[in-house]
């Protein structure tokens, strides 16, 4: 893939990041498609679909929160044609009312080319799982 494709699909992921430190609904839309089809999952969420019921998850997550920090990290890119993904690891740090929560997620971010330009449409983000068990059993049962 060439190395500036590359590097369009990770500055689209990287606003992504930005937009949901910044708290802001419409930076935030921005990222993503105006498509019916759009989707995103949450950590412990429902699957989300249509940029309307999307952009509400995000108004909700933004309202209870005071602040963000998010670190990614482990980026892999793909690219076939109009569309990227990118898979990453996220840190996260939330100032919430009663204090602030950490954690680590895994994300699958999907991008779609539309006029030039990278947009998001899927973000999934899965907490990880971590070896609690003396023997490592990661069962969930």
């Amino acid at each position: 893939m060439p190395k500036e494709e590359r590097e369009d699909v990770l500055a689209a992921n990287r606003e992504l990041y930005r937009a949901f430190e910044s708290l802001d609904a419409e930076r935030m839309r921005r990222v993503w498609l105006e498509e019916s089809y759009v989707t995103c999952i949450h950590p412990g969420w429902d699957r989300i679909l249509g940029i309307a019921a999307v952009m509400e998850s995000w108004e909700r997550i933004f309202a209870s929160s005071f602040g963000m920090r998010i670190r990614t990290s482990d980026e892999v890119t793909r690219i076939h044609g109009d569309l990227a993904w990118v898979t990453c690891s996220e840190e996260l740090e939330t100032r919430l009312p009663d204090g602030i929560s950490r954690g680590v997620v895994e994300a699958t971010n999907i991008f779609e080319r539309h006029d030039g330009k990278w947009m998001l449409v899927h973000h999934h983000g899965s907490p990880l799982v971590r070896d609690h068990t003396p023997d490592g059993d990661l069962s969930l049962h």
